[in-house]
């Protein structure tokens, strides 16, 4: 399969699994800094996958560090 195939699949699926989580995680509690982190993180995943791309000649590798980066925040959220 092709890699930059594959690399827009991940970045799409970080879109079509981020803005539910952040609906699930986020909302419920309120505007708070704990709720803010999910929505953040999905923006950050979004913009380190974009910069990565452009910048590595490995496409999937950019859309998987977006992916850590947003795990990362969401798991951030659930800790506090």
């Amino acid at each position: 399969m092709n890699s930059r195939l594959v690399g827009a699949v991940l970045q799409l699926a970080l879109l079509v699994v981020g803005i539910p989580v952040v609906y699930l995680v986020a909302f419920p509690f309120g505007l708070t800094a704990k709720s803010l982190l999910p929505p953040l993180g999905l923006l950050a995943g979004l913009v380190v996958a974009g910069v990565m791309v452009k910048k590595t000649d490995q496409p999937v590798s950019g859309p998987l560090t977006g992916w850590v980066v947003f795990g990362a925040c969401v798991a951030l959220s659930a800790v506090l």
